[in-house]
């Protein structure tokens, strides 16, 4: 059955495609049991009242289970409901009923449908509070590995009577023959009185790029900063089936798939180009690294093994016939550096709050808490060069400079000296970065690059200052001569800023020159804003000003301001 959405009218980036989408079904993970509602998924009071459900004037004790762990409202027998829904619809078309060779009957098999379209609720930038199932409202909406739109979630209004203010939205099923029928049926379903998951998490598509009349709307469902192979694999063993999107099916590959996919030599000669069995290797070694953190409560082993690894295969100032004689050699932008990023950054920081806590030397607490502010910049600067070729990198984007912005705000407090004065020096604004979204929830897309080459210019030239302070005394960082303009890597790579010539014979992490502390920390601090206005901004457009990335931007902004 060909099911998917389609845009009914073009619209720009930036608008949302969908109303606020009640689940059909949703349920809390054990973990969040005791302390949110179980229907509406929103926070409990510290002492709820007793059989009182957190929605005004409405009795239903089951909804706070209060000392009832097993007990889920809106559970599993509300996703079998729907298999039952989705077959009646079938059987009114065939007039008769359905079982398949095996045995199996239609119910059994939509059942597993739907429960392989279940979600991860996202409410806040901690883990995810539960998983819900949302009807073809959602779930019709296809995967791309270049997708055109992203998803939020809200928590349904507290009041029962709350009504969108907006009939229509752009988005709009294409379908064929019986899907049409499963189409109106849960239509009906969904607008009747006993509306279904009228309390819990609502869902709501936006489009993140300008989608013209007719075109197919897509999200993506796993993580964009794969090699095709990658995804390939990780879309067969969640949802079994194999992407044809165009970046999957492009000859050449796409300019981003390149760059995470090449060897360092074979930068310059894409015709080259071949995954190695000595870097699905080196994956292992990422990997179990990652298990010694998350598993072994180990941060430190996990430093040590990943660092050694980029040590040895991380590409350097090595002569043609040292590169001839080793099996393969990384670059910064490679997926497996991308991974080996996001799990130093989060082990530093995690070993730099335990020495905080723990009262070990400043000395220690600071090159940590400097590795973790590095790490995660160079993460940004990369993905954000991969933004700067496909708009699609916008999502991951805004997480990782977030992550860099508290990061370095972390770093600027080791610094010893005068926050105030720093503070008043980094402050810059940028008047024509507005969202639109306040008086019309729409951008232009030329408007939108013109924006973001504006925070990339004044990223790069922030980084030109500080980031020779940011990599000294580490190897591996050293390496990387600058984490915004990734040009001094060769002429394949895309560029997307010119710099002087002055600026590019600096580009450079291995001269020993003294250090300005005082200068240096209002030159992080800038950064850090920089940072994290951009990631204001970028998750305003592809989630919505609401948004819990968004908010947390801002409220880190104003603490910034409450600081002086």
């Amino acid at each position: 059955m060909a099911m998917e959405m389609r845009a009914q009218e073009s619209v720009y980036m930036s608008e949302d495609l969908t109303r606020a989408i009640a689940p059909y079904a949703a349920t809390l993970h054990d973990l969040f049991l005791h302390s949110h509602c179980s229907s509406c998924f929103r926070k409990l009071p510290s002492q709820p009242p007793h059989g009182l459900s957190c929605h005004q004037n409405r009795w239903a004790f089951s909804q706070w289970h209060w000392g009832n762990p097993g007990r889920r409202w809106g559970g599993c027998e509300r996703i079998l409901e729907g298999s039952m829904l989705m077959s009646s619809a079938r059987k009114m078309r065939t007039q008769t009923s359905v079982v398949s060779a095996n045995g199996l009957t239609v119910e059994t098999v939509a059942l597993w449908a739907v429960m392989i379209n279940s979600v991860a609720v996202q409410i806040s930038g901690e883990r995810d509070l539960g998983i819900a199932v949302y009807g073809p409202s959602f779930s019709w909406f296809n995967h791309s590995c270049f997708p055109n739109a992203s998803y939020r979630f809200v928590l349904a209004p507290r009041d029962e009577d709350y009504v969108s203010d907006k009939s229509e939205y752009p988005a709009v099923p294409a379908s064929k023959e019986v899907v049409a029928d499963v189409w109106h049926a849960w239509q009906f379903e969904d607008h009747s009185t006993h509306a279904l998951g009228k309390y819990g998490p609502r869902i709501v598509v936006r489009c993140t790029k300008p989608i013209n009349k007719g075109d197919e709307v897509c999200i993506t469902y796993i993580d964009l900063l794969q090699t095709r192979d990658a995804r390939h694999s990780d879309l067969w063993s969640k949802y079994k089936f194999i992407c044809s999107c165009k970046r999957c099916t492009s000859s050449p590959e796409p300019y981003v798939d390149f760059l995470l996919n090449c060897d360092f030599r074979n930068l310059n000669s894409p015709e080259d180009v071949a995954m190695s069995a000595a870097v699905e290797d080196l994956n292992d070694i990422l990997q179990k690294a990652i298990s010694v953190y998350s598993l072994d409560d180990d941060p430190k082993a996990c430093c040590d093994m990943i660092e050694t690894m980029l040590s040895k295969k991380l590409m350097g100032d090595l002569q043609q016939v040292e590169y001839s004689q080793k099996r393969d050699i990384l670059h910064p932008l490679h997926h497996i550096c991308l991974g080996a990023y996001i799990a130093l950054a989060s082990a530093y920081r995690f070993r730099a709050l335990t020495a905080n806590t723990e009262g070990d030397s400043g000395a220690a607490s600071f090159e940590m808490t400097k590795a973790a502010a590095a790490y995660s910049f160079v993460l940004a600067g990369a993905t954000h060069h991969l933004f700067l070729s496909e708009c699609s990198f916008l999502i991951p984007l805004s997480h990782f400079l977030l992550s860099t912005g508290e990061s370095m705000l972390d770093f600027v407090e080791c610094i010893k000296g005068e926050t105030r004065k720093n503070v008043s020096e980094a402050k810059f604004s940028f008047a024509s970065c507005s969202t639109g979204s306040e008086k019309r929830d729409s951008m232009q897309y030329n408007k939108f690059r013109s924006n973001c080459e504006e925070f990339g210019e004044r990223m790069l030239s922030l980084s030109l200052q500080c980031w020779p302070f940011l990599a000294q005394s580490s190897p591996c960082l050293e390496k990387i001569k600058n984490p915004i303009d990734f040009s001094w890597l060769g002429s394949a790579i895309f560029l997307s800023f010119h710099l002087s010539k002055e600026d590019s014979a600096n580009l450079s992490c291995t001269d020993r020159v003294p250090v300005n502390i005082e200068k240096q920390k209002g030159c992080i601090l800038s950064l850090a804003i920089c940072c994290i206005t951009f990631c204001k901004y970028l998750a305003s457009i592809c989630y919505g000003p609401q948004h819990y990335l968004a908010n947390h931007a801002k409220d880190l902004l104003e603490g910034i301001d409450l600081a002086q």
